[in-house]
């Protein structure tokens, strides 16, 4: 519990320090500015600075606040001294009287420093006007509080002061000519308001406001929205900073002070420094490059001489007939120049159009311009375009029937020839079948009298048999394969191969890799025939209980791998042909056909790797659509 005075509603102040008191929620006190009052309380860390949790409070009497000691803004905007009693000097920016954002109406200052800003609250008994204060030079105590965010960030500094008598204001502003502002004077420095006097030549109320005075312009940053007229006759005060080109008037009030002539507009002259026409009402001729409609108004891209510019119209003035491209205007409207580069040289100006008599146009283009030539040349050009695209569609279509046709007249052919080796296999396997029989014959009517004649005849029939049996394959194999013609060489292999074992024999796995293609017909039969024979003879002969055919598809060849678990066999043994196994050599005939080399890896006991490799070079040439199959996704 300690003795302190009361410095704010809400600040205490004691010999050595100030600091914020929280916790009432009462709409009034007992305690009043420069009380001395008895405190109880805790501490805390505050949203910035510490602050005491008010836990009961009791008013002693009168007390007597410490001497005001002077601040330089610098030492207050870091924060340091959050809740101290205080005073700095500065020059008051702008007043109002603010009603809604405190608990009773109060004075609201923004007060210049040192070359920052800080805003001050003071208690006001009754409203009066306080416009006369602004650009005074002004001594302030209060305590110096700080504004921040939810982080504890420090975002400004706000100065409470508990009366109107802790503010004394020193000095006032003058009137000064346009060409004064900004210039270099020893005894007054730029921060200090100025009155000047001039003819309006555009406004856009709230935002800002044009001048001109013995042909110079000055544009004038005020949020007064009273409405004045062209010609009107106005005084204003504002706070004179640097601009793009030429100085302004920042935070500025105006009053009407009578009507007058309407400004006469000044010729642009692109030889002069353009910084003289900066905020002045001018006038000039273009020629029209370009027209646009944003939502902040119409934007007019002008040419003057070997100079670019921009005319901007408000929304509210557009005009209601836009000009040719090409045509000859003339504009006259607000010039604004910008500046660049270390030295601030004028690099560009635009001009603000007032209103649609603003723009008139003094020459048409002529009909036939160089707009219309490339529109023309574009239509040419699309239909030249169109004419080659449809010659490209059509003949691709010709490609494509002609493609149809040649596989037609290759599937009739390919008919024909089935059916004349039909014939010729009717003709040939019926004779050799009727001697077979007719030797058949013969053993059983010759088993009981003469068993060696009957064996000799039996002997006669399976070597005919056999015969038949080797010829009727290589024809019937030769033929084209309906599998073949209506799937793929991947289907028609796993449905031939899958086909000839049964659940009491091997498992035959078949697997793809790569992504299928098609080659010439005679290539797939042939693989597909070497396949078959090698799952065969698996089967048969190795008595193999695991083969596996593999299609590896690359770009540059495709690979067919039959491997199985059998008995193996030695491949240089000319007894298996000997013994009428024909299978080994009709696959090294079908691949020799084919130019390619088969390769078997074997031998007895370890099984059979049998590997034939097929160039890409023999993919098929007709275009899928016309064969009437298609590429089946990857097994």
């Amino acid at each position: 519990m300690e003795n302190i005075v009361v410095s704010t509603f809400r600040n205490v102040q004691d010999a050595t320090a100030g600091i914020y008191v929280e916790g009432s929620l009462s709409p009034s006190f007992e305690h009043h500015f420069g009380d001395l009052i008895e405190l109880e309380g805790i501490t805390g860390p505050g949203k910035f600075a510490p602050v005491i949790r008010e836990l009961k409070v009791r008013v002693v009497g009168k007390g007597v606040l410490p001497e005001t000691r002077i601040y330089p803004f610098s030492e207050l905007a870091g924060g340091q001294q959050d809740s101290q009693w205080a005073g700095v000097r500065g020059i008051v920016r702008a007043v109002s009287i603010d009603r809604s954002s405190w608990r009773e109406t109060v004075l609201a200052m923004t007060v210049a420093s040192g070359g920052g800003r800080f805003t001050v609250r003071v208690p006001i008994a009754e409203e009066q006007d306080f416009s006369s204060w602004i650009d005074s030079d002004v001594l302030i105590e209060g305590v110096c509080g700080s504004l921040f965010n939810t982080h504890r960030q420090l975002i400004g500094v706000l100065f409470y002061v508990p009366d109107i008598h802790l503010i004394k204001v020193e000095m006032p502003a003058k009137e000064v000519p346009f060409s004064s502002l900004m210039r270099f004077s020893p005894v007054k420095g730029p921060q200090h308001r100025v009155r000047v006097q001039g003819v309006v030549a555009y406004q856009q109320p709230g935002r800002a406001l044009f001048l001109q005075k013995n042909g110079q312009g000055l544009r004038v940053m005020s949020s007064q929205d009273t409405k004045l007229a062209v010609g009107d006759v106005v005084e204003v005060a504002g706070f004179p900073t640097v601009g793009s080109s030429a100085p302004v008037l920042e935070d500025a009030v105006f009053h009407y002070v009578g009507s007058g002539l309407a400004p006469h507009a000044v010729a642009l002259d692109l030889n002069l420094p353009w910084e003289q026409y900066d905020g002045a009402l001018v006038v000039t001729e273009a020629t029209l490059l370009q027209v646009e409609t944003q939502p902040d108004g119409q934007h007019l891209l002008l040419q003057h001489d070997d100079l670019i510019f921009e005319a901007t119209l408000e929304p509210q003035s557009q005009l209601d007939h836009l000009p040719t491209i090409n045509s000859k205007l003339r504009l006259t409207g607000i010039c604004l120049v910008s500046n660049g580069g270390l030295w601030s040289v004028p690099q560009a100006l635009r001009i603000l159009l007032r209103s649609q008599q603003d723009v008139t146009v003094l020459k048409a283009p002529p009909w036939w311009n160089l707009r219309r030539a490339l529109w023309l040349l574009g239509v040419l050009s699309g239909v030249l375009i169109l004419v080659l695209v449809v010659m490209v569609v059509l003949g691709r279509k010709l490609r494509e029937q002609m493609a149809i046709i040649r596989q037609k007249l290759e599937h009739g052919a390919v008919l024909e020839e089935r059916n004349r080796i039909a014939r010729e296999l009717h003709d040939t396997l019926e004779q050799e079948l009727a001697g077979i029989t007719l030797q058949l014959d013969l053993a059983a009517d010759c088993f009981q009298q003469s068993p060696a004649l009957a064996r000799g005849a039996i002997d006669m029939a399976r070597n005919m048999s056999r015969h038949s049996m080797i010829e009727a394959r290589r024809s019937v194999w030769d033929l084209r394969c309906q599998l073949l013609e209506s799937g793929t060489l991947v289907s028609a292999l796993t449905q031939t191969i899958q086909s000839m074992a049964t659940l009491d024999q091997a498992k035959v796995q078949v697997r793809i890799e790569g992504e299928p293609y098609r080659l010439a017909p005679e290539v797939e039969m042939n693989l597909l025939r070497i396949g078959q024979e090698a799952v065969a003879n698996a089967l048969t002969h190795a008595s193999a209980r695991n083969i596996e055919v593999e299609l590896r598809y690359d770009s540059a060849k495709l690979c067919l791998y039959v491997i199985d678990d059998g008995c193996g066999f030695t491949p240089g043994d000319p007894a298996f042909i000997a013994r009428g196994h024909f299978g080994l050599l009709d696959m090294r005939e079908r691949a020799q056909s084919l130019g390619c080399h088969l390769q078997i890896d074997s031998k007895s006991g370890s099984g059979t790797r049998l590997k034939v490799e097929a160039s890409a070079a023999m993919k098929q040439l007709l275009p899928a659509e016309s064969l009437g199959w298609q590429l089946p996704t990857r097994t």
